[in-house]
C-alpha cells in the first residue's frame, strides 16, 4: 500500500468537512456503525462490503485483543452473542476463535440466515488491508486498555493511521494512545463531550474548551438522574436530547474545523433532525434506510436547484 493512496483517502474526508459543509445543501456523511448491524451481521467483511457498496461514506468498527495479542473486530464482551462460541475474546488465542461463525446468531425475519455460512471474526489488519482506501473509525473496547493499545500500535503503522480515527467510551484508551501516538487522530473523551453538552443545555455556557477536532455523541441518550434528599436519594431514567442549533453554531464558531458526529441515527425522524442540525456525519446501524432517505433528499434538492 503506497503512502499517496493513504493520503488521498484521508484527505477525502477532511476536504469534505472543511469545504462541503459550508454549502446550504450539504448532507451528513453516512458512517456504517459496526458495518450496519441492523442490516447485516455486525463487524464482518460482509457488513463492511455491503455498506460501502450501497453508498456509505466510511466505516466504524470495534476492536478487542486476544490472549496472544491479535487485534480482532468484535463488539460484545461474550462470543455467544453473535457466534457459535462463548466466553470473552481475551480468554482465547486467535487460532481458537478464527473458525467461529460471526453471523451465527444474527436474526432476520425470524430466521438465522447465516448459520450455514462461514462469516469469520476478522483481524483488524485484514480489514485495513481489504478496505485500504476507506476511512475507518476504530472503537477501542477491550480492557485492560494497555493491552489493547499496545497491540494496536504493533498492528497499525503511522502511515496507515492517517485514514483512521480512534474512539472509546473508556478514557484510559484515549489517554494511553495520546501518550504514545499524539499525532494519531482521536475523538474527544466522552465524559468531556457529555458534560459540555449538559452545561450548554442548562446555562448556555461552559468552561470546557474543545480538546479534539472530532466530537461525537448520541442524538438522544437515556441517562440516570440521581436526586439527593435529606433522607436518601431518588433515581430516575431520563432520555436527554442534548443537541440543538445553538450548540452546533457555538461549537463551529469556536473551532470551524471541528467535525460533529451524531450516533444512533436509524430512522427517518432521526435523519431529519441530523440534517436540520447541520452536523458533519452520522453513525447508523440501518444504512439501507438512511441511504434511501439521503438519496431521496438529494434528488429533491437537485430539482429545487434546477
Amino acid at each position: 500500500m503506497q503512502s499517496n493512496q493513504l493520503n488521498k483517502a484521508a484527505l477525502k474526508f477532511f476536504i469534505y468537512l472543511l469545504f462541503v459543509t459550508s454549502s446550504a445543501y450539504a448532507l451528513p456523511w453516512v458512517i456504517a456503525h459496526r458495518g450496519g448491524g441492523q442490516n447485516f451481521p455486525e463487524n464482518t467483511f460482509l457488513s463492511f462490503s455491503n455498506s460501502l457498496e450501497i453508498g456509505c461514506d466510511a466505516l466504524e468498527l470495534d476492536v478487542q485483543v486476544t490472549k496472544d495479542g491479535v487485534v480482532v473486530v468484535y463488539h460484545p464482551d461474550d462470543l455467544k452473542q453473535w457466534t457459535n462460541g462463548s466466553g470473552s475474546i481475551s480468554e482465547y488465542k486467535w487460532e481458537e476463535i478464527e473458525n467461529l461463525n460471526a453471523g451465527f446468531n444474527f436474526k432476520l425475519n425470524e430466521s438465522y440466515p447465516f448459520r450455514d455460512q462461514n462469516l469469520k471474526i476478522p483481524k483488524l489488519e485484514e480489514v485495513l488491508d481489504r478496505f485500504s482506501k476507506t476511512l475507518i473509525i476504530i472503537d477501542m473496547k477491550s480492557l485492560p486498555a494497555e493491552a489493547l493499545v499496545n497491540a494496536l500500535m504493533q498492528t497499525i503503522s503511522d502511515e496507515e493511521s492517517t485514514r483512521l480515527i480512534f474512539y472509546s467510551t473508556h478514557s484510559e484508551h484515549l489517554e494511553l494512545l495520546s501518550q504514545h501516538k499524539s499525532y494519531w487522530k482521536t475523538f474527544e473523551k466522552r465524559d468531556i463531550t457529555r458534560q459540555r453538552l449538559l452545561d450548554l443545555n442548562q446555562t448556555g455556557q461552559t468552561e470546557l474548551s474543545l480538546t479534539s477536532n472530532w466530537i461525537g455523541f448520541e442524538l438522544k441518550r437515556k441517562m440516570t438522574v440521581i436526586e439527593t434528599f435529606a433522607l436518601g436519594k431518588g433515581t430516575s431514567m431520563v432520555e436527554f436530547h442534548l443537541w440543538n442549533p445553538n450548540i452546533i453554531s457555538y461549537l463551529k464558531k469556536i473551532n470551524p474545523n471541528v467535525s460533529l458526529i451524531l450516533f444512533g441515527i436509524n430512522r427517518k425522524d432521526e435523519w431529519d433532525q441530523a440534517v436540520s442540525l447541520g452536523v458533519d456525519a452520522i453513525y447508523t446501524d440501518n444504512p439501507y434506510e438512511i441511504l434511501k432517505l439521503k438519496n431521496e433528499f438529494q434528488i429533491t434538492d437537485e430539482s429545487i436547484l434546477l
